[in-house]
C-alpha cells in the first residue's frame, strides 16, 4: 500500500522549533539591550551646557567671534566626554565572589574584579553597583546597593576592589545585575552599561543566647537506661570497663594486657550513652487582618521565634550528644526528624531562612514528620506566635494515629506573650 502523510504530522515540532527560535531570539535582545553603553548629562553636565547655551545665544546675538570660539570649545569637551565614556566601557566585564550564605547582622566582604579586553585603551574611576533584591519571603522593596571603585583598570588586565554587605532580614536575596559606570575625565556625563550577572544569596537568621533553662526542654530518650548511664562513656559505644570473651564478640575489643594478666580472653565492654532528644515544632501564625500598626512588632515576635528554633538546633549539635527533631508549620509544612550534624544544621538555617508565616498553618501534617522521634519520646516542645491551642491539637491529632499521640505532652511556648524569654536572649 502506499503511504500518505498528513498535513498536521509535523505541526508540533514545527511550532517548537518556532518557539524556541523566538525564544533564543529574545534572550539575545535582552542581552543586547543590556550590553548597550548609556549616556546621561550630570548634574555638573547640565550646567555645564546652561553655561555653554547663554554664551553661543549671546555670541550669535552680538555677533562676536571670540565667544563662537569659545562656544566650540566647550561642545568639543563635550564631545569628548561623551565619546571617552563610551569607548572606555565597550568590552568590560565585572564579576563578583558571593558566598552561599550568610547571617543577619555579619559584615560580609564581596570581591569584586573588572576585566579590560582592550589592547590599547584603558579605563579610569570604574564604579560597580550590585543592586539588592528580596527574592523570598515576600518584603517591602529594597533601595540599597553594593558600591565598589575600581581606580584603574590597564589594557588587557584586570583590577579587584570590594564593597561590604550588612543584612538586616533573613531571606533569600538577589545580588545584581551588576552597572559598571564612569565619569571620567571631567565628570560631565556619566557612561553606564549593565551587565547580565545575576546571583542569589540566603541570609541565615540571626542567632541568639540561650540560657541553662533552656535543659529543661530535654527528656531522656530511654528510659531504659537510665541506671546504665551514670558510667556510660561521654560518647555513644565508649569503653567504660572489661568482661570476659563471649561468642560473637569481635576481636578489635579484645584487652592484650589484661588477656595477658588473667590467662583468658578479656574484651572492652561498651555501653550506650543515656541521650536526650527534644522534637520542636514551629507554628508561624499570622492572622490575614493583622492591622498595619503592628506589623512590626509581629515581625519581632515571628522572628524571635524562628531565630530561637535557630539557635536551638546549632547550640544542641554544637554540644553534641543529645538529639533534636524539628516540625515547620508555616505556608509550607515540613519535617527533619533527625538534626545532629552541621550539614544538617545549615539546611534546616537555609529553610528557615524562606519561611513566611500562614494564616492557616498545618500542624497536623507537619507533626506526621516526626512520628518516629516521637515514639521514642512523646514530648513535643511547640514555639507559636499565638495562644496555646494544644487542646485542639489532640483533637486533631485523634483521627490521624490516635495510638501514636494519645501520650503526647505539649509544652506552649508563646513568643508574643513573653514565653521564650527565660529560654533566650535576642537582640
Amino acid at each position: 500500500m502506499a503511504s500518505t502523510e498528513t498535513p498536521h504530522a509535523s505541526n508540533g515540532s514545527l511550532f517548537g522549533t518556532l518557539w524556541h527560535s523566538w525564544l533564543r531570539k529574545r534572550r539575545r535582545d535582552r542581552v543586547r539591550a543590556l550590553s548597550q553603553i548609556r549616556f546621561r548629562l550630570t548634574r555638573e553636565g547640565v550646567h555645564y551646557v546652561g553655561i555653554l547655551l547663554f554664551i553661543f545665544t549671546g555670541a550669535i546675538l552680538r555677533d562676536i567671534n571670540l565667544l563662537i570660539l569659545l562656544a566650540g570649545a566647550m561642545i568639543g569637551l563635550l564631545l569628548l566626554q561623551w565619546r571617552f565614556n563610551t569607548r572606555t566601557l565597550v568590552g568590560l566585564s565585572a564579576s563578583r565572589r558571593l558566598p552561599r550564605n550568610t547571617s543577619v547582622g555579619k559584615a560580609t566582604d564581596i570581591p569584586v574584579t573588572v576585566s579590560n579586553p582592550k589592547r590599547w585603551l584603558g579605563s579610569w574611576l570604574i564604579l560597580v553597583e550590585d543592586p539588592l533584591r528580596k527574592m523570598l519571603p515576600a518584603s517591602r522593596k529594597l533601595t540599597e546597593k553594593g558600591l565598589a571603585v575600581v581606580s584603574e583598570i590597564r589594557p588587557n588586565s584586570s583590577s579587584a576592589s570590594q564593597y561590604q554587605l550588612t543584612f538586616h532580614q533573613r531571606g533569600q536575596f538577589q545580588v545584581g545585575p551588576s552597572t559598571i559606570s564612569t565619569r571620567f575625565p571631567l565628570g560631565l556625563g556619566r557612561g553606564s552599561r549593565t551587565l547580565d550577572n545575576t546571583e542569589l544569596i540566603t541570609v541565615l537568621p540571626r542567632l541568639g543566647t540561650l540560657s541553662s533553662r533552656v535543659e529543661s526542654l530535654f527528656q531522656q530518650e530511654m528510659n531504659g537506661n537510665a541506671r546504665a548511664a551514670p558510667q556510660a562513656g561521654l560518647h555513644e559505644a565508649d569503653f567504660y570497663g572489661l568482661r570476659p570473651w563471649t561468642t560473637g564478640d569481635s576481636r578489635r575489643w579484645i584487652h592484650w594486657r589484661t588477656t595477658a594478666r588473667l590467662g583468658e580472653l578479656s574484651v572492652r565492654q561498651f555501653e550506650r550513652q543515656q541521650r536526650r532528644q527534644v522534637c520542636v515544632l514551629l507554628d508561624l501564625y499570622r492572622p490575614a487582618e493583622r492591622k498595619k500598626e503592628k506589623e512590626e512588632f509581629d515581625d519581632n515576635e515571628i522572628e524571635r521565634a524562628i531565630s530561637f528554633l535557630a539557635t536551638l538546633a546549632h547550640w544542641t549539635v554544637k554540644r553534641g550528644g543529645d538529639r533534636l527533631a524539628v516540625a515547620v508549620a508555616a505556608n509550607d509544612h515540613f519535617a527533619l526528624p533527625s538534626v545532629q550534624s552541621a550539614v544538617l544544621v545549615e539546611n534546616l538555617l537555609e529553610r528557615l531562612a524562606v519561611v513566611s508565616t500562614s494564616d492557616a498553618p498545618n500542624l497536623v501534617q507537619a507533626l506526621h514528620g516526626l512520628a518516629i522521634p516521637l515514639m521514642n519520646n512523646p514530648h513535643l516542645v511547640v514555639i507559636s506566635t499565638r495562644e496555646d491551642q494544644s487542646d485542639l491539637l489532640r483533637k486533631s491529632l485523634k483521627g490521624t494515629n490516635g495510638k501514636l499521640f494519645s501520650r503526647l505532652n505539649v509544652t506552649w511556648l508563646n513568643a508574643a506573650r513573653g514565653d521564650l524569654e527565660r529560654f533566650f536572649s535576642w537582640t
